[in-house]
């Protein structure tokens, strides 16, 4: 049997190498989903670019359903991996594994027997609709790999080989864009052979991951699931938090969305499609480094090392805090060239995206900080708390303030509202992780 690499000493230097390969897998999925952006954007049309952003919220829930039991089984199978309960570990992570096959089953299905009704809902026009539709449905046939990405990337890293992650979704990135070419720019296949490219993309992850745990000498791997299903309520709360950032996102996004297409009509809709997809990228950077060192709290958690974890969340906060001032300098820098290369030749689309990708910046001073302490409350097994503040952001302070704003000051309403909620819920959070810390000392 292998020895987890979670169990050695780490100092700086090696804990940031530790989790360089998740921060390039995250940054790079997130880039090549960039790809996917441009060629549409660029090659298609805007409107096709726009519809994309009106399926996310849908496509955020599938990726949130898949990182919730990745993210929170994870912790709760590190932790059992540190107590050496290795058997109890490789079958809570198998039953883990069927179950979020079912879910994707019945994910499908719901989706195809009600596709009009939910685009509609999402706020498909008239226009949008065709591309909306091409592109949900193409999504839906690979749904069982597009969720089995986001669990194995989790569980690499629970294995002790966060390397594997890398090279799965280096893998897939490559084959993306190539097959985004093929299909859009050789046989013409338009919005449907994007989600295509992302489809078949997704499956070599998963294939991966299916070839790497099926071998029985790995640290964690397949074997015959128990019907222990508290083993999923536990994973369902303690990563409930990162289902529903996943669902705020897309609920930010249809708002958005909603409240762009009454200011500024379609193209409106492709200004927030650039700004998500941005986020999506520098978001990953930061949720890269984070949910690769989480692994490593909740394995010392279980041999009860409290002398590593300490160690890690000070490296680990003086860490994010670096890249937050790196990431909002290059923002500022390179800000107008990054949203030409969406908007083309279209000065109204520049304009507007342009204006929003400013006043988003600000975000990343303290986004990096609160995406840290929320994983770190699901290391801790305190995903409840996690989630609390997710809805509290969501539910109290984002939609509030994106109802209400734009009737006041326009699009600048949309704009300030992520920024404006970062901030405050960054003393939140704070404040209670503080409180757990000092619990446990």
């Amino acid at each position: 049997m292998e020895t987890n690499n979670l169990a050695k000493d780490f100092n700086a230097k090696t804990l940031f190498l530790f989790a360089l390969p998740t921060m390039i897998m995250m940054l790079f999925e997130s880039l090549y989903s960039i790809v996917d952006g441009i060629f549409v954007a660029r090659l298609i049309n805007i409107d096709a670019f726009a519809s994309i952003n009106i399926v996310m919220p849908a496509i955020l829930f599938f990726m949130g359903t898949g990182t919730m039991f990745g993210v929170g089984g994870s912790a709760i199978i590190a932790k059992k991996m540190g107590e050496k309960r290795r058997d109890e570990a490789n079958g809570d992570f198998s039953l883990i594994t069927l179950v979020l096959l079912i879910i994707s089953l019945i994910d499908i299905l719901i989706g195809f027997i009600f596709m009009d009704e939910i685009l509609q809902w999402l706020g498909a026009t008239e226009i949008l609709m065709p591309y909306a539709k091409s592109y949900f449905q193409v999504i839906l046939f690979g749904l069982l790999v597009f969720m089995g990405q986001f669990l194995f990337q989790s569980f690499f890293i629970v294995a002790g080989e966060p390397k594997m992650g890398l090279i799965a979704v280096l893998s897939a990135g490559f084959t993306n864009i190539i097959l985004d070419y093929i299909f859009i720019v050789w046989f013409g296949m338009g919005i449907e052979g994007a989600a295509y490219a992302t489809v078949i993309s997704s499956g070599i992850p998963t294939v991966m991951g299916i070839v790497f745990f099926c071998n029985p000498k790995r640290t964690l791997s397949f074997t015959l699931p128990k019907c222990h299903f508290k083993i999923i309520a536990q994973s369902s709360i303690n990563g409930s938090s990162a289902l529903v950032n996943f669902l705020a996102t897309g609920v930010i996004a249809f708002l958005f969305n909603r409240a762009m297409l009454s200011l500024a009509g379609e193209i409106g809709v492709a200004a927030v499609a650039i700004m998500a997809y941005l986020e999506y990228v520098f978001n990953s950077l930061f949720l890269g480094y984070c949910v690769g060192i989480a692994p490593i709290v909740s394995f010392n958690l279980g041999a009860k090392n409290r002398q590593k974890i300490e160690y890690v969340l000070k490296k680990g906060f003086a860490t994010i805090i670096i890249l937050s001032l790196l990431t909002v300098a290059s923002m500022l820098f390179f800000s107008a060239d990054i949203v030409k290369i969406f908007a083309k030749d279209n000065h109204t689309l520049y304009t507007l995206a342009f204006t929003g990708f400013v006043i988003f910046t600000f975000k990343y001073l303290l986004s990096g900080i609160n995406i840290l302490i929320s994983v770190l409350f699901t290391s801790f097994s305190k995903g409840k708390i996690s989630t609390l503040i997710a809805v509290a952001r969501t539910f109290g302070l984002i939609i509030p303030m994106v109802l209400l704003l734009p009737s006041f000051i326009g699009v600048y309403g949309v704009w300030i509202t992520l920024p404006v909620a970062e901030f405050i819920i960054f003393f939140a959070g704070a404040f209670l992780f503080n409180k757990i810390i000092k619990l446990r000392s």
